[in-house]
């Protein structure tokens, strides 16, 4: 039987909250469509380290290896030595057997790299927050990416500028989150119109210069702005605090299903990110979730969203200041440059960035085979 092997070498999220647990989730969705499609099946091997082993060993009974067309897969943010929930290492050599079983079959294997926060000091919490243990784990992801030079025919990264960081030699393609069509036909009736921003706000830089802008706007016109985040993140940022009970700002801490009444009542939503070496390469998944509901975007000028969100125009981009962000949230407003970036989200976001056109991306590379390049 013609296959496809997908695998992750840790646990699935049952209900994600988070971007790196929903993207696992939307993939393999987005890979049984993809198979039904093609008359073609998937098999998926994740879990913890005996629920692996298992999957593996089910595998080989059940399907010829040389019916796979190719396996894809996407790491962890643990070395996957070290993903069972303990940390501890088990089963050291099973994953590298498996993909050299593969390798072997000649099968064309295809890698998500998700991030390289553990290359930076101000983001890296080692296990257990022993700082000793960092040049180790450094240690250990470098010899990882190694495994993967080893037998990874074609790397897949969130954004092309991060290979700057990984400094994968051989093939490698673009492979950012992404979205669904939502079921609504998005029309705001808000008057005044609402901005929205969805997410962390650990980037308090970011969040500062988002406020300050609307503060700015607020004096001479009526834009309104709903800021969600987490209840536990928004009780430690104090400076927040001094923008609270003004009448353009709501802040709430909705999430999932509640999310949705956030969106449709909304015209623009916001990625007010502080210009640094990790803005610029991450591409954040909320944006896909604001072009799923068709909301034009206005975003700081970080360089993988910015060239993302430019090519199609499907917001507007400014640079990282709250003046350039003011009028940048204006100008998105404006009758016709509104209509037209609705017009562009309707006619090019959804074909170019649903997750059924990721996996078909992933199947064009993988099914060309090939060696590194």
């Amino acid at each position: 039987m013609k296959h496809i092997i997908v695998y992750f070498p840790y646990a699935l999220q049952e209900n994600p909250k988070s971007g790196s647990g929903v993207r696992p989730k939307r993939i393999v969705e987005a890979f049984k469509k993809y198979g039904e499609k093609q008359s073609v099946a998937i098999y998926v091997i994740s879990g913890n380290s005996n629920e692996r082993k298992e999957l593996i060993r089910k595998y080989k009974e059940e399907y010829k290896v040389e019916d796979a067309l190719f396996c894809y897969m996407e790491n962890s943010t643990m070395p996957f030595w070290l993903t069972d929930n303990d940390h501890l290492p088990r089963r050291l050599f099973m994953d590298i057997r498996f993909w050299k079983f593969l390798k072997r079959a000649k099968i064309p294997i295809g890698l998500f790299y998700r991030d390289v926060y553990w290359q930076f000091d101000d983001m890296y919490s080692p296990p257990w927050n022993l700082s000793l243990l960092t040049p180790v784990m450094r240690f250990i992801y470098r010899k990882e990416l190694k495994v993967y030079g080893d037998t990874v025919d074609c790397l897949f990264l969130p954004s092309l500028e991060m290979n700057e960081f990984v400094g994968w030699k051989g093939k490698a393609d673009e492979l950012p989150p992404g979205m669904d069509r939502m079921e609504t036909d998005h029309q705001p009736s808000t008057i005044p119109p609402k901005a929205i921003y969805v997410g962390a706000i650990s980037d308090q830089i970011g969040i500062k210069l988002m406020l300050e802008a609307f503060s700015t706007i607020n004096k001479e016109r009526t834009i309104n702005l709903e800021l969600v985040c987490r209840k536990e993140e928004y009780a430690r940022f104090t400076d927040i605090k001094q923008y609270e009970g003004l009448d353009w700002l709501t802040i709430s801490h909705k999430s999932g299903n509640e999310l949705k009444d956030v969106y449709e009542s909304a015209a623009i939503a916001l990625i007010p990110r502080e210009r640094n070496t990790y803005h610029d390469f991450s591409v954040p998944v909320k944006m896909f979730e604001y072009l799923s509901y068709g909301l034009p975007i206005v975003a700081t000028d970080c360089k993988a969203h910015a060239r993302l969100i430019k090519k199609d125009g499907l917001g507007i981009i400014t640079e990282a200041n709250a003046e350039s962000f003011a009028k940048g949230i204006i100008d998105a407003l404006e009758i016709d440059t509104y209509k037209k970036l609705k017009q562009n989200i309707n006619d090019k976001a959804l074909e170019r960035h649903s997750w059924i056109s990721r996996v078909e991306k992933v199947a064009e590379q993988l099914k060309k085979g090939g060696e590194h390049e």
